[in-house]
């Protein structure tokens, strides 16, 4: 009796500690290797994971790899080495490690502003907090000692990349500035910011802008403008009537090939300012009136008579405009025989008498067409267009 009760006590710790899984096959080497994405910038975050089911000795157990000098998990790039990286077991017999190291490139001044913005270093023993140093256009490879002389590797790519620059959301109060730019995230583990230029058609000098990262390992900046039409630009408030352009401009210094490292490119969006009130309501024009060269009101024109084709023309808007009056006449065959226009600005609120001239040279009906644009090359309507018979004789 005695006898069989020690039997049983000495059987429950066996079974307590046993192993899940036996020694790992040398020939059969199941351990793939992952990336969490095929293609890295310079000073990036990367996850490593490891599914090694093999190495899971315990039921209960976190178990690690990669800090045994025998059976070494390391990470490296062109020159640089982080040797016997632990990573660790996601859940206790989960057979998956994971890990995590920072990227952090190399020397290089990424603003423009004569000083190395970036802390190249290589340290670490995992499974986070390690370190990596890598050169201009180069990889990174992990490598996992599987069993006695069975290696194991993966690599994936770091490379830099253009920026994209987008102006977004714009009204006539304000809009966002948005920057994808994976090559300045370059902390990963904090928020960092870019700095552009945003100018407009009417201030060329414009404002500079800091744009921040949306999350600390995104990639993506973003920033809000003001826009004014009665003030002038200052800190992020820029001055840019409704329908004109902004611009912003962000300079990349970290370009893949074939650029070179000293390169750098100006990187350009373009959007219009979005008014609240359509263009055509813009100014009011009253009727025609036809006028002789010494300003008196003419009832009738007649053939070689020079008439003055008049017309008060009012800003209905709360901002200066500029403009241009366009006086187009046609014949009774519809083909046009005479074009003239003239330019002017009007103050909010302010009326102004605009004229051009013409001499009829043949009797017959004619259309005189008046209508008011922006420019002659914007061509961006402010009136509707008013036509107007007239009969000479």
């Amino acid at each position: 009796m005695l006898k069989e009760i020690f039997l049983v006590l000495l059987l429950v710790p066996i079974t307590q500690f046993g192993f899940a899984e036996e020694i790992p096959d040398y020939n059969k080497p199941y351990a793939p290797i992952f990336f969490n994405k095929p293609i890295y910038s310079w000073t990036e975050k990367v996850e490593i994971t490891i599914i090694a089911p093999s190495w899971n000795t315990g039921m209960n157990l976190i178990d690690s790899i990669g800090g045994d000098p025998n059976y070494s998990v390391n990470v490296y790039t062109n020159v640089h080495q982080l040797k016997q990286y632990k990573l660790y077991e996601t859940d206790p017999s989960s057979g998956i490690f994971t890990g995590e190291i920072i990227l952090t490139g190399f020397l290089h001044d990424v603003n423009g502003d004569g000083k190395n913005d970036t802390n190249p270093r290589t340290v670490g023993e995992g499974p986070n907090g390690g370190y990596l140093q890598n050169e201009e256009d180069s990889g990174i490879t992990v490598s996992f000692e599987f069993a006695d002389g069975v290696v194991l590797s993966e690599s994936a790519k770091i490379e830099w990349n253009v920026g994209d620059l987008r102006i977004v959301d714009v009204t006539e109060e304000s809009a966002k500035i948005k920057l994808f730019e994976r090559d300045m995230n370059l902390n990963p583990e904090s928020i960092d910011t870019v700095n552009i230029e945003v100018f407009s058609e009417n201030d060329s000098a414009g404002i500079k802008l800091e744009i921040a990262e949306t999350t600390e390992d995104s990639g993506i900046f973003e920033g809000i403008i003001t826009i004014t039409k009665d003030d002038q630009s200052s800190g992020n408030r820029l001055y840019a009537l409704p329908d004109s352009e902004i611009t912003a401009k962000y300079t990349d210094r970290t370009l893949p090939k074939p650029y070179n490292t000293n390169d750098d490119l100006d990187i350009f969006a373009q959007e219009n300012v979005i008014s609240n009130i359509p263009t055509s309501e813009r100014l009011s024009m009253n009727e025609l009136e036809i006028l002789s060269q010494n300003g008196e009101l003419i009832e009738r024109l007649e053939i070689g008579q020079t008439g003055m084709l008049f017309s008060k023309v009012k800003n209905a808007i709360d901002f200066s405009q500029e403009f241009t009056y366009i006086v187009q006449i046609k014949n009774e065959d519809n083909n046009v025989i005479s074009l003239s226009w003239v330019t002017g600005e009007t103050m909010p609120s302010q009326e102004l008498g605009m004229s051009v001239s013409w001499m009829p040279q043949e009797p017959g009906k004619y259309s005189i067409e008046r209508f008011v644009w922006n420019s002659i090359q914007g061509a961006i309507p402010l009136t509707n267009t008013i036509s107007t018979d007239i009969l000479i004789q």
